[in-house]
């Protein structure tokens, strides 16, 4: 069996991506299961709790956004998800399991496969990634950020079904995206209202609160009635029907916003990024991807 296991699942991109990865797998006939701490995901696709995960024989496991160090701690990966949540902070225990585990694949039967949806937020270099059979990269340009020397895919993330909006709105601008610092979303609101957007709609899950009362809210006051907080909204043609203008100020080369848009025929607003091949594979070319990859 596939099992995917993430170190949360709140409704932001990454889950998302898991989400459509889960849903492509059992749709092409792979018995997949995505297991999650929070409860978001439990509606969307094949899925349990994390407190339901066990590692068995034979699995081919998907990990994402877990700090581990030894193949001992997929047994307990419920402990493990608490601890990092209590502390709120990267926790290192590579110098108590290693010492016990030293680059521990005691259990041969098991592929394990590292899913690197981020960045700055997950650095690599900071578990035992040795432990992996290989790492996903969702772009190739996280090969050259990691510096990590490991075998290794690179494959994008699936992408929802949309189509041209029909009936666009005008100077309605929308930011699509989780509400946090490092997204920068005073940035782009301030942005879209210097280029006469009537309208400012945030798509996201607000992740930092402090960020948005401090940055966010003295902006809504400032220009009333422009910008208003929509939250995460499940239906992406929803979102894209409802605005003429994308914006985003930190452009990741493998967010599906600007591929969405483009689907959609809205205006993308974004810093300049290189472009790769693989942003443009369909559907069918990534299931391949991780057909080979998986050895399914």
């Amino acid at each position: 069996m596939i099992k995917i296991v993430s170190g949360f699942s709140i409704p932001v991109g990454s889950t998302v991506a898991l989400v459509n990865l889960c849903n492509q797998l059992n749709d092409r006939g792979c018995h997949c299961i995505l297991y999650g701490p929070d409860n978001w995901h439990m509606d969307k696709c094949k899925s349990a709790k994390v407190s339901d995960f066990y590692p068995e024989n034979g699995d081919i496991i998907v990990v994402h956004n877990i700090n581990l160090f030894s193949v001992v701690e997929l047994y307990k990966i419920q402990d493990k998800i608490e601890e990092l949540r209590k502390k709120n902070r990267l926790i290192s225990l590579k110098s108590i399991l290693m010492k016990h585990f030293p680059h521990s694949r005691k259990h041969v039967g098991i592929k394990l496969i590292l899913s690197c949806q981020e960045n700055d937020l997950f650095p690599i270099r900071r578990l035992n990634y040795a432990m992996f059979d290989k790492i996903h990269y969702v772009h190739s340009s996280q090969i050259k950020y990691h510096k990590i020397v490991h075998p290794h895919f690179v494959c994008p993330n699936f992408s929802n079904h949309l189509i041209a909006s029909e009936h666009k709105p005008i100077r309605a601008a929308g930011l699509i995206g989780s509400i946090r610092q490092e997204n920068q979303v005073n940035v782009s609101i301030e942005k879209a209202l210097q280029d006469k957007m009537e309208t400012v709609t945030l798509y996201g899950y607000l992740i930092d609160p402090a960020y948005y009362y401090k940055q966010i809210v003295p902006l809504v006051k400032k220009y009333p009635g422009k910008i208003r907080f929509a939250g995460f909204i499940d239906d992406k043609q929803k979102i894209y029907d409802s605005v003429s203008d994308v914006y985003c100020t930190v452009g990741r080369a493998w967010s599906l916003v600007k591929k969405e848009c483009a689907l959609t025929n809205t205006r993308y607003h974004e810093p300049d990024i290189f472009t790769t091949e693989e942003e443009s594979m369909a559907n069918d070319q990534i299931f391949n991807v991780w057909e080979k990859e998986l050895g399914l």
